[in-house]
This record gives C-alpha cells, structure tokens and sequence, in this order.
C-alpha cells in the first residue's frame, strides 16, 4: 500500500485547535502518514489587511503543530513568489515526494468557489481529495452542478479505500471531522478587544500573539454568523482562514 500525505492548506491567522484536530481526524481515519499545514502566500481572492507577515504566521503553525511528527508545518507557498494557487503547490509537492501519494483536505465552505480556481479539474489527477465535513448530509453542498458531477465520477465507496484506481486515478471521499467552534477572525475580533484566546489554540501559539503584538493593531469586524471547525482550506491557493 503507498505511504500518504495529507496537505492542508490555510492562511493560519492564527492557527487554532479546529485545524488541527481536523488535521489528526483525517490523518487518523486514513491512515496518513502525517499532514503538511501550509500557510498561504499571497492569495489571489482574499486581501492582505488582516494577514500577519508570513513568518509570523508560518512560525505559529510550526507552534500550534507541536513536535511529535504528525503533523508539520510547510514554508512552499510562503517561500514562492507571486500569487500561489493550489494546483501548482499540489504539483510541485508532488514532485518533492514522489514517493507518496497526495491527500488534500478540502473545507466543504469552499466548494462554492472551487470552479473559480485555477486549473480545479486538474486536482484530481494529482492528489486525492478529502471533503472535510460536519454533521448533516455528506454531499457536496454548494457546489455548482460541473463540481459536483467531477467529485461523484471520482467517489470512492469508504474512507479507507481512498487509492488509486486500476488506471492510476485519485479519488475522492467526504469525511466528517470534529466540528469545533472556533475560526481565526473571531480570534482576532478577541485580541482586538483585549479578549483571552486561551483553549481556542495552544498555548505556545497564544504566547507568540502576545510576544510579538499580533492582531492589536487592526480592528477586524465583529464575527458574524456560524464559523467554520476547518476554516477555509486552500485554494487560490490553497486555504485556511
């Protein structure tokens, strides 16, 4: 059976414990070898007003990751220059390890944006995908009719028979994961107001916001509505909020 690796990418600002413990949920139930977490670079459909510099970011996620090797944080789409877009981490990483195939862990809350991504219909002929979902029906909900009918031809029956079929082709798989309550604009409407973050990430992380003044400085608007235990994964790029 090939070894897999899972790729979950996120603005991570900041990281919080909804995408980790979804991260482990996937790793877990499909047998991951371990999950990148990537901090995005600039990122073609949001602004960059909220965003912390990318190394603040990308040393938080290596903070909220810990050190037990199950998950990890990727520096590939900060490191890049120009717009980063999913399709071109996915090829790139699957050239770095080559020896694995790619899972990539996908928010639901994005599937009503995939088709404006940049080369969507190639996804699957470089990874597999991982529709990370909550309690409630397991279809692909918002998606346009084209995604939809492009996820369902790739279905496979059950989470652990997430492989490459006998052409060679990736599959997909809907996966309930944890849903924790928790998103980064509430994190940061909370630092704003000089409101405790604590127990909604690791406490390394909440020392680094406070070390360095993150989030202080820039009031966001008020949190509105229900928040999403993944954020918003990849795309443009890859994304996380």
């Amino acid at each position: 059976m090939s070894r897999k690796l899972g790729i979950l990418g996120g603005a991570f600002n900041p990281p919080h414990h909804g995408h980790v413990r979804a991260a482990l949920d996937v790793k877990e139930i499909l047998g991951l070898e371990r999950v990148l977490l990537i901090p995005s670079g600039r990122h073609p459909f949001k602004g960059e007003r909220m965003l912390a510099a990318p190394r603040h970011r990308l040393a938080m996620t290596k903070l909220a990751c810990g050190d037990d090797g199950e998950l990890d944080a990727c520096a590939i789409e900060i490191e890049r220059t120009g717009t980063a877009y999913t399709v071109e981490t996915l090829t790139e990483l699957s050239r770095r390890y080559s020896d694995c195939e790619l899972v990539f862990l996908l928010g639901r809350d994005l599937l009503p944006e995939l088709h404006l991504w940049k080369g969507w219909q190639c996804l699957l002929d470089i990874a597999h995908l991982c529709l990370m979902t909550r309690p409630g029906p397991m279809h692909a909900a918002g998606a346009t009719p084209e995604v939809e009918a492009w996820l369902q031809r790739h279905r496979r029956s059950a989470a652990p028979t997430l492989s490459r079929d006998e052409d060679g082709r990736f599959g997909f798989v809907p996966l309930l994961v944890t849903p924790l309550e928790i998103s980064s604009s509430d994190m940061r409407w909370r630092i704003s107001q000089g409101r405790s973050i604590r127990f909604l990430t690791t406490d390394a992380v909440v020392a680094y916001i406070d070390q360095h003044g993150l989030y202080r400085n820039v009031v966001p608007d008020p949190p509105q509505g229900q928040v999403h235990p993944g954020g918003h994964l990849f795309q443009r790029s890859c994304h996380a909020d």
